[in-house]
């Protein structure tokens, strides 16, 4: 009963917090992420026994598996490329800032802890993709639970900060630093980006279970190959072979345009949040997260820096410099209440794509920067 009552929980829980987004300004303003990891702490420590670990973390690696390919099954690689310049070379500058101060904070600290070179390597991808990126690669290098979870609570938390400082003061101070944003170069968009609200009840379900069918299917595919290369089910080879296969998928135009894949993908996110969420242990959080919030700190803060900094030099528009920067420190969810801060709806289509492009992107730079400072 216990274990039914988790799993009920952990999937009802996040649709509560997404349909009470509008209603609850402090929902909207911590955004349903930081909600569900939040309600996902309180659980797994206020309930205790009752609240099963093993159940828990076998939730969030199955959601995350699944949401993985339903998130970049919408992703038009060579759309992409047709994008504006600026908003190209600002994402790949980004790419590049997350990528070198990840490196050298890495080098620096890598004889503090034996899991730092695989830390460095989770937070280039969580800052160029997002939370699945950063699961993701925690799976392919096996990072120990522990410092899994704990990256998990902390990044959360200091992104949470970031995101409170860009749609308030950030935006006044790029906006003295960066040039403003040109209007005439780009047509203002007369079509919404996702037409996931115009479909009925019926509909929505419908789509949702094909989505969740192709989405087992790109899984079990992957499982399977990972079990004739090696006898065994390896999370390196799973991961890396999903994201191949959803990419795949992805160029196919009738798949592509398949609404809610974004919807169903966000929120067996929120699910994962939930779930890793419940293994923090609260007085271990307190005790030992002062090196994580100084790790990440200095990746996440580094990275942005450096970020506006070069975009400073290469004379990037702000509007562009801060919707790359959202949409690849957080993901693609965020760049439509960023562009509604900027009040600049041109730049919605192309930053959300360049989001599901960092989701990508994400999983082989990530592990790329591991094995170099390894």
């Amino acid at each position: 009963m216990p274990n039914l009552m988790l799993i009920a929980v952990s999937f009802l829980l996040p649709i509560i917090i997404i349909l009470s987004e509008k209603r609850f300004k402090l929902i909207e303003w911590l955004s349903p992420v930081v909600c569900c990891y939040g309600a996902g702490i309180l659980l797994g420590n206020l309930l205790g026994p009752i609240w099963d670990p093993k159940l828990a973390r076998s939730m969030s690696e199955i959601s995350v598996l699944m949401a993985l390919p339903l998130l970049l099954l919408s992703v038009d690689l060579l759309g992409w490329f047709k994008l504006a310049k600026t908003t190209i070379v600002s994402f790949l500058i980004l790419i590049f800032s997350v990528m070198i101060v990840s490196y050298f904070v890495g080098i620096y600290y890598k004889h503090h802890d034996p899991e730092v070179w695989k830390m460095a390597g989770m937070l280039v991808g969580v800052y160029v993709g997002g939370t699945a990126n950063l699961t993701a690669i925690g799976k392919i290098l096996g990072v120990r639970e522990d410092v899994f979870v704990m990256l998990n609570a902390v990044d959360v938390v200091i992104g949470g900060f970031y995101l409170l400082f860009i749609m308030s003061f950030g935006v006044k101070i790029l906006s003295r630093i960066l040039p403003a944003f040109d209007h005439n170069s780009s047509k203002e968009e007369d079509y919404d980006l996702i037409h996931w609200g115009r479909l009925s009840l019926t509909q929505k379900a419908r789509h949702s279970l094909l989505l969740l069918i192709l989405s087992a299917l790109i899984v079990g595919v992957s499982i399977l190959v990972s079990k004739i290369l090696t006898g065994e089910e390896v999370p390196g080879i799973i991961i890396l072979g999903l994201t191949t296969l959803a990419l795949m998928f992805s160029f196919n135009q009738k798949i592509r345009h398949f609404e809610g894949s974004q919807e169903l993908g966000q929120y067996l996110l929120l699910v994962f949040c939930l779930s890793v969420g419940s293994l923090a242990n609260g007085s271990q959080l307190m005790s030992g997260s002062w090196w994580y919030f100084l790790f990440c700190g200095l990746i996440m803060f580094g990275s942005i820096l450096l970020h506006f900094l070069c975009c400073f030099f290469l004379k990037i528009d702000r509007d562009t410099a801060i919707i790359t920067s959202m949409a690849g420190i957080f993901g693609p969810a965020f760049v439509a209440p960023m562009s509604q801060v900027l009040k600049n709806r041109a730049i919605l289509v192309s930053g959300v794509t360049t989001g599901l492009v960092g989701i990508a992107l994400g999983n082989f730079v990530g592990v790329a920067v591991a094995y170099l400072i390894k």
